[in-house]
């Protein structure tokens, strides 16, 4: 008897394993930035893979939202010249947390106003089901993280902006207006950060301050905190 309750539990565990789901969508992040000279504007379409469990899986986890399922981001970093010569980089990362990576910064604006988890299946048939190309705000809370780099020559002077202070960065009379969301059919941009970082080539398999990993010792800690997977995830 107790092969067989074995071997029928083996069963059951590998039924459910196998009942997964798998969706994609692509979606263009916006920001609109208030200058002394006129609105300046910078998009860029991200492709987003969902998998997520289904059936007899999902019920036997009911609730239970991040663990059971999974994310894959296919794009590039938002990059948009504020002033001449002086670029803001919207990352591949959330600046308060997970509520503003790609991904689920969708799940966050669209699925969670209507009661669904951000990754849930439910929560990515409302983001299926959204109408193509409306811009939805994203809450703050939703938002990338936004940096600068001080020398754009030199990948160790990334520096973090407060989305809620740009003038501190860029001067008086800058601020951000709009940071948007939608869900379209156009395709995921690329080659949008070559021309700005003509030190990309060099940093593969690298920290933004050349170190090979993650170094608490590091001169430039913030730099040491992000790598190429932060700014572009292209498939090879």
């Amino acid at each position: 008897m107790k092969l067989v309750a074995l071997i029928i539990a083996v069963s059951v565990m590998l039924t459910m394993s196998a009942c997964t789901r798998d969706e994609h969508w692509n979606q263009r992040l916006t920001i609109v930035i208030d200058t002394p000279t006129g609105p300046v504007t910078g998009s860029v379409v991200q492709r987003i893979d969902w998998q997520g469990a289904t059936g007899l899986y999902k019920t036997a986890f009911q609730g239970v939202d991040p663990s059971q399922t999974s994310l894959r981001v296919t794009g590039e970093a938002l990059a948009v010249e504020v002033t001449p010569g002086r670029w803001l980089f919207a990352l591949l990362k959330g600046d308060q947390g997970w509520q503003g990576e790609p991904g689920s910064n969708a799940g966050y604006a669209i699925a969670v106003p209507l009661g669904h988890f951000a990754r849930s299946p439910e929560g990515v048939d409302a983001i299926l089901a959204y109408p193509k190309d409306t811009p939805t705000p994203l809450p703050p809370e939703a938002w990338p993280m936004l940096v600068i780099f001080d020398d754009i020559t030199r990948p160790e002077t990334v520096r973090r902006v407060d989305p809620a202070d740009l003038a501190a960065t860029f001067g008086e009379g800058v601020e951000l207006e709009a940071v948007t969301l939608e869900i379209t059919a156009e395709d995921t941009t690329s080659n949008n950060l070559s021309g700005q970082l003509i030190w990309w080539e060099t940093m593969q398999n690298k920290q933004l301050d050349g170190d090979r990993y993650r170094n608490i010792n590091s001169t430039h800690p913030f730099a040491n905190s992000l790598n190429r997977l932060d700014f572009s995830r292209m498939e090879q």
